[in-house]
């Protein structure tokens, strides 16, 4: 049934009918803009002069007045450019040189390395930053990905109360990257990598091109990854033998479980409901006695050359950016973007179940029996996946008189494509044992004809997402501590998500259309402002309230409602505080993700106190509901005078999330409880089938303390002019993040006490959650030369089963990353060498000390499963990068 009939039962039958004008709406608005821009220049024009340029400093004017006998001196100041709206202090801010201390390639390069200190405690942790360009927002992060390290002038990292400016919920932080004002660079770049451990082999291979002349911007890329498979038996582990009797002899067991024949358990003395096939000649007729060795005791076989570690993978991307004024006060630009991945990996041996009829010349047994046996003769059961996806993005700034307004629209849709196979259809092996043919041995190898064909699963999913979004900022009037300012933020949203499954014959077709109307308003009112000699003890407050609707199908109207306060006592400390309230909609494919069966999956049974394979069934849950989440954030950010360069920012951050949206892959007594038609088991009790599909919580309760101290200073004499050497400057940096977890639980069902992620519970397959994590990195770069080191650790996890011997303790883990890096064209002795400008080389080691988390249960075992290969298998890598610009 499509979700267009399901909307009409479960959601207000208004939805989409109400939605559609209200897209049209705000793509008109961001129409209008434009002409609304270009109208306000005419008039203005005939009767003023033009405005002077905005250069990078602050500008600032005076004149002076008699006033009774005095003088009334008026200051106009204008912003830097690239600066954020409102007058927000960042809380931590990158400059150039520090920028190529960092050793990295591009703009998603750097991301990723400043990663923990964009890390947002708020809302669902992981969380990726809002990310503007020289002040404004993007259509989307294919326009900064690829942008060279050399045309980023600075970048700054403010709080999340910044991004309810720029029209997004508080629960991301916000980065600005800042460009130079003139730059062009063709950039061709080599990249590779592998594991001391062996294997696991990376390539990349990139190329761009970047032209920046003021407001004009054109960035061309395209960039190529391979990425090698890495085996089981590469790393020298053994594949759990799995709950399943599948080996490559072969096992045999009854139907229903029970005893195989009468007459062999008089032969053994026991009841016996599975044996192992025994070792025969070719077409030998096997008798009850030759299965008496292997009564009860099923063959096993690891086949650790059938397991993947690693999944081979190739990525094509191409990108392509244009921005350019197109009115004196509106800019706009395109983006275009294609990826291709494909995935391939190995998921144990090829294996089928054949029916052994009583009847059978190879049937000692008195009733019909099962055969369950691997065929190693044949190639591995595979998993693939093939994405396709496709982005456009446009992007129009502009402003009106002191407002200024921002209009985005951008096109998705990706298709991907799954294929998996679970085992050998043995259709024309059945028959042939069945019909009787002597020449078929089930027991002996088995011709490769028979074992042609096999049983896959097929999932295919496409989705396409349209988005226009709306921004106007601007003062709305004054009072005596300063101006009262707003920001006004539509959105509209048209999302199609369709997904096709086959999975054991059996076709399911899923549709959803989701439909999201959001209307944002943001209002920052000042209250004490010393400058003006308003509340002058209180120093500088700000309060500020924010709120949203919005109109989603399935969920009809959802709401969000949120405020604060920023006091800054003196210039150099800030204490932002702020609540939210809001309810979320599950993600779309949440909703109606095909269902996928992967077999062979390792899981640790905390029941039973053993790893074993499974299959999983992944995919979507069409009966989730909406969260309600209530947060509170308090922090303080410091920047003193009196030590240049340091900034630290402490947030504390308080969150209640009803009904949340998790998957439950790991099998506990308590989650198993909470939600038994999730997890299948046979007739001995061994888990066979987890169904990870998301589920809807009752309750999960956060507390957390994150802290961020950042510290830059140049080294030598800073280069003067556009001559000055690179190389007569340097800068040196040190960055501190730690996550201080106070309270993490999980409540799974109304009646059942809550899990303590913190404390011996979990609900993911490594142990709960790591109470503490920290971070410390430094870099430095002088003279064309460049180190930086990163090093990160957490505390070890637990999860307690319903006994000592079957919970698990997972290590605490510490891991040391470093990168040296050269520039030849500012080492001082190549500096007149055509050939080594802009040349870079790259080292780098990660993992340097080969660490992995230790797994162990009670007993001081290691499960299956569980070794550090598994938990981490690629350990130390070392990589070299060469990159070239001209």
């Amino acid at each position: 049934m499509s979700d267009h009939d399901l909307k009409i039962q479960v959601t207000l039958p208004l939805t989409r009918p109400m939605l559609r004008p209200a897209l049209s709406l705000v793509w008109g608005l961001g129409s209008l803009f434009p002409a609304v821009s270009t109208l306000a220049q005419t008039t203005s024009g005939a009767t003023a002069a033009p405005a002077a340029p905005q250069h990078n400093a602050t500008t600032v004017t005076t004149s002076t007045t008699s006033v009774n006998g005095g003088e009334k001196i008026v200051v106009k100041a204008h912003k830097p450019a690239g600066a954020v709206l409102g007058d927000a202090k960042p809380i931590m801010q990158i400059q150039a040189d520090e920028i190529r201390s960092y050793g990295v390639d591009t703009a998603a390069d750097l991301l990723t390395a400043i990663a923990p200190e964009t890390r947002s405690g708020r809302g669902a942790t992981g969380n990726t930053p809002v990310v503007l360009l020289n002040g404004k927002r993007i259509s989307g992060m294919q326009e900064v990905n690829d942008l060279p390290f050399e045309a980023i002038a600075r970048v700054e990292i403010f709080t999340e109360e910044e991004a309810l400016r720029y029209g997004y919920p508080a629960d991301e932080r916000v980065v600005n990257i800042i460009t130079v004002k003139h730059f062009r660079a063709v950039r061709m770049r080599a990249y590779g990598s592998t594991s001391t451990d062996g294997g696991g082999n990376d390539g990349v291979l990139g190329a761009s091109f970047t032209k920046l002349s003021g407001d004009r911007r054109i960035n061309l890329s395209a960039r190529y990854e391979a990425q090698a498979r890495l085996l089981d038996s590469d790393r020298g582990v053994t594949p759990p033998s799995a709950s399943s009797l599948y080996s490559n002899a072969g096992n045999i067991a009854s139907a229903d479980g029970g005893s195989l024949d009468p007459a062999l358990d008089r032969l053994v003395g026991q009841s016996v409901t599975s044996a192992g096939v025994p070792s025969l000649a070719a077409g030998q007729i096997p008798t009850l006695q030759d299965f008496t060795t292997y009564a009860n005791a099923p063959h096993v076989s690891s086949n650790a050359s059938d397991y993947s570690l690693q999944p081979r993978t190739h990525e094509l991307s191409l990108n392509g950016v244009y921005a350019d004024q197109i009115f004196k006060t509106v800019s706009a630009s395109f983006n275009a973007s294609y990826t291709r991945s494909d995935s391939e990996s190995l998921q144990g041996p090829a294996r089928g179940i054949l029916t052994l009829p009583s009847t059978s010349l190879y049937s000692p047994f008195s009733q019909d029996t099962l055969l369950y046996r691997d065929y190693t003769n044949v190639s591995a059961l595979q998993q693939t996946s093939h994405t396709d996806a496709v982005h456009a993005g446009v992007n129009f700034n502009g402003d009106v008189r002191s407002w200024k307004w921002n209009s985005t629209g951008s096109f998705d849709r990706s298709t991907t494509t799954t294929n998996s196979q679970t085992g050998l259809d043995l259709t024309g092996a059945q028959t042939a044992l069945t019909d009787g043919m002597t020449t078929f041995d089930p027991f002996s190898a088995v011709d490769r004809s028979w074992l042609n064909n096999r049983l896959v699963n097929h999932g295919h999913t496409t989705g396409t997402t349209g988005k226009v979004t709306g921004l106007l900022s601007g003062s709305v009037f004054s009072l005596p501590a300063g101006d009262v300012s707003t920001s006004i933020a539509p959105t509209g949203t048209i999302t199609e998500q369709n997904a096709t499954s086959l999975s054991q014959g059996k076709l399911q077709r899923t549709h959803i259309s989701r439909d999201v109307g959001t209307l944002q308003i943001n209002g920052d009112i000042p209250i004490a402002n010393a400058r003006k000699h308003v509340l002058s003890f209180l120093g500088k407050l700000d309060a500020n309230i924010n709120g949203a609707i919005s109109q989603v199908s399935h969920f009809g109207t959802l709401g969000t409602i949120g405020g604060g306060v920023t006091w800054e006592p003196v210039s150099w400390i800030q204490f932002p505080f702020s609540v939210t309230d809001r309810t979320e909609a599950p993600a779309a494919t949440d909703l109606i993700a095909p269902q996928i069966e992967t077999p062979n999956v390792t899981t640790y049974d905390y029941v039973t106190g053993r790893s074993v394979q499974v299959t999983t069934i992944s995919g979507g849950n069409r009966n989730l509901r909406a969260a309600d989440r209530h947060e509170i954030s308090i922090g303080t950010i410091i920047a003193p005078d009196f030590l240049e360069g340091a900034r630290l920012h402490v947030n504390y951050v308080r969150d209640r999330n009803h009904n949340p949206v998790i998957s439950l892959p790991t099998a506990t007594a308590a989650i198993e409880e909470a939600f038994p038609d999730r997890y299948q088991r046979n007739s001995d009790g061994i888990l066979d089938v987890v169904d990870i599909r998301p589920v809807n919580a009752v309750m999960e309760k956060r507390n957390e303390w994150n802290a961020t101290f950042s510290f830059s200073r140049p080294l030598g004499k800073k280069p003067s002019g556009r001559g000055g050497k690179h190389g007569a400057g340097g800068r040196y940096y040190i960055v501190l993040t730690q996550v201080w977890r106070l309270k993490d639980t999980v409540q799974l069902r109304a009646g059942l006490p809550p899990i303590d992620l913190l404390d011996g519970g979990t609900i993911g397959g490594t142990g709960g959650q790591p109470r503490h994590e920290v971070e410390l990195q430094g870099g430095v770069f002088k003279n064309g030369f460049g180190f930086r080191l990163v090093t990160k650790w957490q505390s070890g996890t637990s999860t307690l089963a319903s006994t000592h011997a079957n919970s698990l303790f997972f290590s605490d883990l510490a891991t040391v990353d470093m990168t040296g890096f050269a520039d030849l064209g500012e080492i001082p002795r190549w500096q007149n060498r055509p050939w080594a400008k802009n040349f870079r080389v790259m080292v780098s080691v990660s993992n340097l000390f080969n660490s992995r988390i230790r797994a162990r249960n009670g007993s001081g075992i290691t499960p299956a499963g569980y070794e550090p290969a598994f938990l981490d298998p690629l350990g130390r890598t070392i990589s070299l990068s060469i990159r070239k610009s001209v």
